[in-house]
């Protein structure tokens, strides 16, 4: 059964889950980070006399002899941790099970996430238990925060003019950006309370509802382009900026800091209102030429 420690540590460590995927992106950007271990599709061993910083797995196995500086991180697989193991940050486990020798040593926390965990958390729940919902809550988080990141992948490789044209609104018309997207926030539920009244109304409600979906998670992923963008113009040369990572990279900062709390929640609602602004900029408001980019959108 879970307990309230196991319900705190599942939140702090969703923080550790985006900060894994965060490394995974840099970490393939620059390969000559030596000493860090990426594997996807295949198991990985860190040998007894082995040091290395971090260790992700995707759809492997992670099997620690030696010593790991930072965090162990496996999607898809399972984690062997054995006697001769030290592992100095933390061990993650989405969708397998951790197996630990006696004599193991991991100085962060231990997280797994799998049937039998989600099981018992909703075991928990029904039983009336407040414990198993902060596992539930934040497994419909991530779902959720994957969706966006699948379809932000989508927008970027299948159609991604429109990100383009309404992060550049955005960006251009900051002000007016967020008064129209918190203009038709407020007018929304109005809106659908007319709609509600009339049989077409009735009918329309799951179209307005989809298009109204589509446009806040675009604006969202336009949002965290421009915030992608802010830090790579800052940190990196215009070679390694492209479409892809600024979009990424900023959705993964939106993430990051949306679990501060309050700032957190604040930083995100002015980048869902200003996104939906941007979008209706961009559908009905004046249209500007688009500055010329110095290099192509992906490279």
């Amino acid at each position: 059964m879970l307990n309230f420690r196991t319900a705190i540590v599942m939140k702090k460590n969703i923080l550790a889950v985006i900060f894994a995927v965060f490394s995974l992106i840099l970490l393939s950007a620059y390969p000559s980070a030596a000493g860090s271990i990426i594997k996807i599709g295949d198991d990985i061993t860190v040998e007894r006399d082995q040091e290395v910083n971090t260790v992700i797995v995707i759809g492997g196995q992670a099997t620690i002899h030696g010593l790991v500086e930072n965090n162990v991180f496996v999607a898809g697989g399972s984690i062997v941790l054995s006697s001769q193991s030290v592992v100095r940050g933390n061990v993650i486990c989405m969708g397998g099970v951790i197996v630990q020798g006696s004599e193991a040593r991991v100085f962060g926390d231990i997280t797994e996430i799998n049937s039998a965990s989600v099981t018992n958390a909703f075991s928990s729940v029904l039983k009336g238990e407040v414990e198993g919902w902060s596992l539930i809550l934040n497994i419909i988080y991530i779902c959720f925060s994957a969706v966006i990141f699948i379809i932000a992948f989508l927008i970027i490789f299948l159609v991604p003019r429109p990100l383009v044209v309404v992060s550049h609104q955005i960006h251009s018309r900051k002000a007016k950006s967020f008064f129209w997207g918190f203009l038709a926030t407020l007018m929304v539920t109005p809106f659908l309370m007319l709609l509600v009244f009339s049989i077409i109304g009735i009918t329309l409600i799951p179209l307005v509802l989809t298009l109204l979906f589509v446009a806040f998670i675009l604006g969202y992923v336009a949002a965290g382009k421009i915030i992608g963008n802010f830090i790579l113009t800052k940190t990196a040369s215009n070679k390694m900026r492209s479409l892809a990572g600024e979009t990424i990279l900023g959705l993964i900062t939106l993430e990051i800091v949306g679990w501060i709390p309050y700032i957190g929640w604040f930083v995100k609602f002015i980048a869902l209102t200003a996104g939906l602004g941007g979008v209706l900029l961009a559908l009905f408001g004046r249209q500007e030429q688009l500055p010329v980019e110095k290099k192509p959108v992906n490279e």
